[in-house]
């Protein structure tokens, strides 16, 4: 006869559904750039008849038609001479070649043994797709091992995605004990680190006022700013606290929950005051935080539970946060599921983009 046997007392209840899907990895947000197969386009080349003829060949190619600048020109007597998109329909190669003025001999060279072949289009950010493209024809590349790193999943040390997971899961602990399940974002200043400010959507928020977007108006009141009425009470700097930062971006609610939590007792709360002078520190390898004092999100990392929307995520290109983690994607998400702003090139400032995975999605280191 089987008997059941009840859990010891002193051992855990599973916890809530939300938070059994425990934080396993870090991933990084690159542009399509980095994890695309490079294109391949369609070039015309030649093959020279001796390897005397490549220095004259090379020295007029390389003034009348400059192109392939990430390629390299030449695969053993091979030589890439345009992209064949250049040629007119109704041209030959030869023709094509006669209006740029080229000598007798280069001219004959380069319309000897004529092949089309596939290139790629645009030189190799990562070395996977490096080691793809040079299947089809030789090309430079910078090996960028930040790159590298963020791509594998090593850019962080241990102890710092330790952080970064348990900021993760402060998210969802915030939300569901302290705002109804709605999102709450984090804001941290990641020298310390020191927690700048939360935030959380509210039921009855303005359309404008997300979470986002209230995360950046918390860091402001940090800083003696911030534009959004409301009737949250925030927490008083102690007189211990006040000479050289202040927890005036973080609402009382959040501080007193986590106040009152043995689990962050050793979690660190507030921000750098504002300086009265604004000479520049001269700290070598420091960036502008360090060297200038805070300015809205510079040099913060930014903790959202949602994918930010357009709105929020522009607002955090406008603040200058640092680093943006997520936890859940959104329908309407700027920053993975509809698009990646922050791989807009014309923007006047980029942060880095991670998104937390779960069990259900794995480990991503």
């Amino acid at each position: 006869m089987d008997i059941a046997v009840a859990p010891p007392p002193n051992k855990r209840a599973r916890k809530s559904q939300t938070l059994d899907q425990d934080i396993t990895g870090i991933r990084a947000i690159l542009s399509d750039e980095f994890d695309e197969d490079i294109a391949l386009i369609k070039a015309h080349s030649c093959q020279l008849e001796t390897k005397q003829q490549l220095q004259a060949v090379i020295q007029e190619l390389s003034q009348k038609l400059p192109h392939f600048q990430h390629l390299k020109r030449v695969r053993d007597r091979s030589v890439l001479i345009c992209p064949s998109s250049e040629i007119g329909v109704s041209q030959t190669l030869e023709q094509h070649l006669e209006q740029f003025a080229f000598s007798e001999h280069v001219l004959r060279a380069l319309c000897h043994g004529v092949r089309v072949v596939d290139v790629p289009e645009r030189m190799p950010r990562l070395r996977a797709q490096y080691e793809k493209t040079i299947q089809h024809w030789p090309c430079k590349f910078h090996p960028n091992h930040y790159s590298e790193s963020l791509r594998n999943g090593t850019n962080f040390s241990a102890g710092q995605r330790i952080f970064h997971k348990r900021m993760a899961q402060l998210l969802v602990r915030l939300s569901r004990d302290v705002n109804a399940s709605r999102p709450v974002g984090i804001c941290v200043d990641p020298r310390q680190p020191s927690i700048v400010s939360i935030a959380g959507a509210s039921e009855s928020a303005s359309p404008h006022e997300h979470c986002g977007m209230l995360l950046v108006d918390f860091v402001a009141r940090s800083q003696e700013g911030g534009a959004t009425k409301t009737d949250l009470p925030f927490t008083e700097d102690s007189e211990a606290e006040a000479e050289e930062t202040t927890l005036r971006g973080i609402p009382k609610a959040y501080y007193d929950y986590l106040r009152k939590n043995d689990e962050y007792k050793d979690l660190t709360f507030g921000a750098e005051k504002s300086r009265e002078s604004k000479e520049v520190e001269h700290v070598q390898g420091a960036d502008n935080l360090a060297k200038f004092g805070p300015y809205l999100c510079t040099g913060y990392d930014v903790y959202l539970l949602q994918e930010p929307c357009l709105m929020c995520s522009m607002a955090l290109v406008h603040s200058r946060a640092k680093r943006v983690f997520f936890l859940r994607n959104s329908e309407n998400g700027a920053l993975v599921s509809r698009f990646q702003l922050h791989s807009v090139r014309e923007l006047n400032h980029h942060y880095e983009v991670f998104q937390f995975t779960t069990s259900e999605d794995g480990d991503l280191t």
